[in-house]
């Protein structure tokens, strides 16, 4: 396979998977392979040095305090400091890696790649459809972002976190989100804002709220499977229907399995589909106390991709189809 020949990973079976890997990806893991040999090999000396302070740190607690459980704590510490510090080469080539690897995978999809350093896409509007909770700090991570049969998307993690004040006034985070954020753009605009929810319960008396100064009203799913699930607000009716389809639903909790997640939500505005999926830390090297060239690392990650842009497909097919307003 050329190394300019784009690939169609909406359609992506195991005959195309084996040609990006090989032409794409195998070749990412090779050239870091001798990095990540010499990086194990330090960490186990580090290791064997880390074991030694820390058995030290223990036996001094014990001389000064004479008591094990202030020994064994002051010896964990050393340890847990000694573990970190053993494990930065390791850290580093798995930083190298996923940054080639996941560019390489953007490119055979005529996308991009960014690590790090980006402004979080239309995540205001995520913030203000309540497709996340309230937080007091973020971190946004891994985009992936380009273009599909005229569509943009931005694919990208986020973590945010609550800060938490105890009554001694000692500050604590706890991760309220961690997950995926996507943003579909289309070339068409929605006739008005649709959102999908997870069933509240009794909460859903409260209603849907409003969006741009129109209400947010309750509609009805055809499939009664999707009604224990989802709940769905919308502003046209007609259109939500049409957009909540239970071939859309299937979509999105395949969505939410393929990225390892749980609780996928999603909302129609303007010309965006957003979703959020609350899930795992993704596109990460995996084991790298293993030889790199293994499929199945890249595996992993391909499927990922495969399963926004299949979303994306049934999405952009559904608007072309779409009656124009009159």
């Amino acid at each position: 396979m050329a190394k300019t020949e784009r690939i169609d990973f909406a359609n992506l079976d195991d005959a195309g998977f084996q040609r990006l890997y090989g032409a794409r990806i195998e070749p990412c893991f090779i050239a870091n392979e001798a990095g990540r040999v010499a990086a194990v090999e330090t960490f186990k000396q580090r290791g064997l040095v880390t074991a030694g302070i820390a058995i030290a740190l223990a036996v001094v607690g014990f001389l000064i305090w004479r008591s094990v459980t202030p020994a064994l704590v002051l010896g964990m510490f050393g340890a847990i400091g000694g573990g970190i510090w053993a494990y930065q080469p390791l850290a580093k080539v798995g930083e190298k890696l996923k940054q080639e690897y996941c560019s390489a995978i953007a490119e055979a999809m005529d996308a991009h790649f960014a690590m790090g350093g980006f402004a979080p896409p239309a995540f205001e509007r995520i913030k203000a459809l309540s497709l996340v909770p309230n937080y007091s700090r973020s971190k946004f991570e891994d985009r992936f972002y380009g273009t599909h049969r005229g569509a943009s998307y931005d694919l990208y993690e986020a973590h945010l976190e609550q800060r938490h004040t105890d009554s001694k006034g000692r500050t604590s985070y706890s991760t309220v989100f961690r997950g995926q954020l996507i943003r579909l753009h289309f070339t068409r605009d929605f006739l008005g804002t649709t959102i999908v929810r997870r069933d509240a319960g009794l909460f859903n008396v409260f209603g849907g709220g409003n969006s741009n100064g129109r209400r947010l009203e309750r509609v009805g799913l055809v499939d009664p499977k999707f009604e224990k699930i989802f709940e769905v607000w919308g502003t046209d009716q007609v259109e939500a229907r049409y957009l909540v389809h239970p071939v859309m639903m299937e979509r999105l909790l395949e969505l939410e399995t393929t990225l390892q997640g749980k609780r996928v939500r999603c909302a129609f505005e303007g010309g965006d589909m957003l979703i959020a999926v609350e899930g795992g830390n993704l596109f990460e090297p995996g084991d790298l106390f293993k030889p790199l060239a293994d499929p199945a690392r890249a595996r992993r990650i391909v499927d990922d991709i495969v399963g926004v842009i299949r979303v994306m497909e049934y999405v952009l097919t559904a608007q072309a189809a779409r009656p124009a307003a009159t």
